[in-house]
């Protein structure tokens, strides 16, 4: 299976300044593409805490990085020599870096400015890496590879993170996923406990590895137990992946019934 870890760094995250909606939409998006997001950290625009985990990350094996913020101008927008340091290479001026910016700034019809150390910071690059254009932004993103690993360094402002992340990186992450097919579905359950619906969901699991069944309480309506319940299948096999979300939901609604609930679907999505 291919592993993708998430590195959000900021310490606006950190200190609840800004809301992480990155990762949030990255997992999201993962999840359609049938694949899934192994693990997200976050931490401080500190040097050593990049480093750390994007050391700890290749440890685990991962495939693929996704860094995401620091790529600015300013002093704590340290991602890039934290992710050179972490992989041991060195930081090296990228010419089509400098050009993509250059361009960022006459595109915005502010002519030819003066590449002053700031912005050439933006073009300063571990080596060997590659930079990736910046359709909103001013820096550009970076991919990079370092043996099994691909590291891809997106821009924090949500836009332009999206638009770069579908452009730059999705296809070459549906090329590693191979051609694979999502099924499913959510059911709304009233009137049935979740300790009493633990059992059904344990027995499922058991019989059918590798389906995802998460139950989400909702609380409590009109004196009646509300659940929210996603199933979802992964296969290579578009038919057997609709078939097998759709045994498990019936299994589902009937232990529902048994009990005394009542169940019905919400949603259901490829």
């Amino acid at each position: 299976m291919v592993r993708v870890e998430m590195l959000a760094v900021g310490r606006e995250l950190l200190i609840g300044r800004t809301l992480d909606t990155n990762s949030n939409w990255v997992g999201r998006r993962l999840a359609t593409l049938g694949a899934k997001l192994s693990r997200t950290s976050t931490v401080d625009d500190e040097l050593g805490e990049i480093v750390g985990a994007l050391r700890e990350s290749m440890e685990r094996r991962t495939d693929f990085a996704i860094v995401v913020g620091g790529l600015g101008p300013t002093p704590d927008d340290m991602t890039l020599r934290g992710v050179a340091a972490g992989l041991g290479f060195g930081l090296r001026t990228n010419p089509r870096a400098m050009a993509m910016i250059a361009g960022h700034y006459e595109g915005a019809g502010l002519g030819r400015v003066p590449m002053t150390a700031a912005r050439r910071k933006m073009a300063l690059l571990p080596e060997g890496s590659e930079p990736l254009e910046n359709e909103t932004g001013t820096a550009p993103g970076v991919r990079v590879v370092s043996g099994r690993a691909v590291i891809f360094c997106l821009p924090g402002v949500p836009l332009e993170m999206r638009r770069m992340f579908r452009r730059s990186v999705e296809p070459e992450l549906k090329k590693a996923f191979g051609r694979v097919y999502r099924h499913a579905a959510t059911l709304k359950l009233e009137g049935v406990m979740e300790s009493a619906l633990a059992p059904v969901i344990e027995r499922q699991l058991k019989a059918r590895p590798g389906t995802y069944i998460k139950s989400h309480p909702r609380g409590i309506e009109g004196g009646l137990s509300m659940i929210e319940l996603d199933v979802a299948v992964v296969s290579d096999d578009a038919v057997a992946s609709r078939s097998e979300v759709e045994a498990v939901v019936m299994e589902i609604v009937r232990a529902v019934r048994r009990a005394g609930g009542r169940a019905r679907p919400v949603k259901a999505r490829l």
